[in-house]
């Protein structure tokens, strides 16, 4: 019986991590006893340090067969994680470490002997990226190292592309990382062109607060829990960022048979089935070309949502990737 202890943010909270480990837990991947651990729950120190003394309670308590599973994606959370993986070492568990975030191959070039010191004592990691992968291989990782793709539910009962409004979603932290100010100037464009159609911005603000403009709406964040409706009344999901890792919104969209446009950085390129769904980094022109191209057709959008929806059931559907990690837990 294959039992796993998942460490990181609180699956509630707001970000890609949690999503995934929302996932995992909710249809029981990759094994047949799970456990999620949180070690973050917001800005609050105090307490963020209950919650790792907690989880280092349950690493304490945990059947010698146990693997654990952290979830590592900035900086704050290899200082928090980091004596959690020489605990679970320690006490001769096995230590799995999943590699999230958009900036880990620039903070890994910035702090090559502290990101080594904790990845190092782990017996496995994953990542989600070919730059995530040569950042870990000049590290020179001696345990064993495979890319996998962030799990997502399918959305079976979505209803079509092409029955929904004309809706542009932007779901995440609205800061210039993830483009929401390049995202500002191409929906002027649109404006300008007299676009049938809305743009919705769902997140906390971050470095850039956008303007009021025609048909934008600025909302405030969401339960992670909300984000399927979201999706789901929209025609396309919008996401210009300057880096990601394998941002989860774009996933989640591919699993609702929603089409997205994207910039190919991070991993992002290897979510796009067809090419009309990226866009050069900081152009706000493609940007505005290619909302306009799938909110004035819906049935190119169907099309294209069929597709995605199609590739993520391949590719990264709970049962596609519950084998996958089976498979890498034992080979551990």
């Amino acid at each position: 019986m294959l039992k796993v202890i998942h460490i990181g943010p609180h699956p509630l909270t707001v970000g890609g991590t949690q999503s995934v480990i929302r996932t995992i837990t909710d249809f029981g991947i990759g094994a047949d006893r799970l456990a999620s651990k949180p070690t973050w729950n917001g800005p609050g120190l105090l307490v963020n340090a209950q919650l790792v003394r907690r989880a280092a309670g349950t690493i304490l308590r945990a059947d010698p067969d146990t693997i654990v599973h952290v979830h590592l994606s900035n900086g704050g959370a290899y200082l928090r994680d980091g004596p959690l993986i020489t605990l679970a070492r320690a006490r001769g568990l096995r230590v799995v470490i999943s590699l999230h975030g958009a900036d880990f191959a620039s903070f890994c070039n910035a702090h090559p002997r502290f990101v080594s010191a904790v990845i190092s004592r782990a017996n496995g990691l994953l990542c989600l990226s070919e730059e995530v992968e040569d950042a870990v291989g000049r590290l020179k990782f001696s345990g064993r190292l495979k890319r996998l793709a962030n799990p997502v539910a399918i959305d079976e009962e979505a209803p079509p592309a092409r029955d929904t409004e004309p809706v542009a979603l932007f779901a995440g932290t609205i800061g210039k990382r993830k483009g929401a100010d390049v995202l500002v100037d191409a929906w002027r464009i649109l404006i300008d062109r007299g676009i049938e159609g809305r743009c919705r911005v769902v997140g906390p603000i971050d470095d850039y607060t956008p303007p009021q403009l025609k048909k934008m709406s600025i909302e405030e964040p969401v339960d992670p829990r909300v984000i399927k409706p979201l999706i789901r009344a929209s025609r396309v999901v919008v996401l210009p960022s300057r880096a990601e890792g394998m941002p989860m919104i774009l996933t989640e969209a591919l699993a609702t048979g929603r089409p997205f446009i994207s910039t190919p950085v991070g991993g992002t390129g290897e979510l796009a089935p067809c090419e009309e769904m990226l866009v050069p980094v900081e152009d706000a022109n493609a940007l505005a070309n290619a909302i306009e191209y799938f909110l004035t057709d819906p049935e190119m959008a169907h099309r294209v949502g069929v597709r995605c929806q199609e590739f993520c059931r391949e590719t990264r559907g709970p049962e596609v990737i519950d084998a996958e990690l089976r498979d890498f837990y034992h080979m551990l």
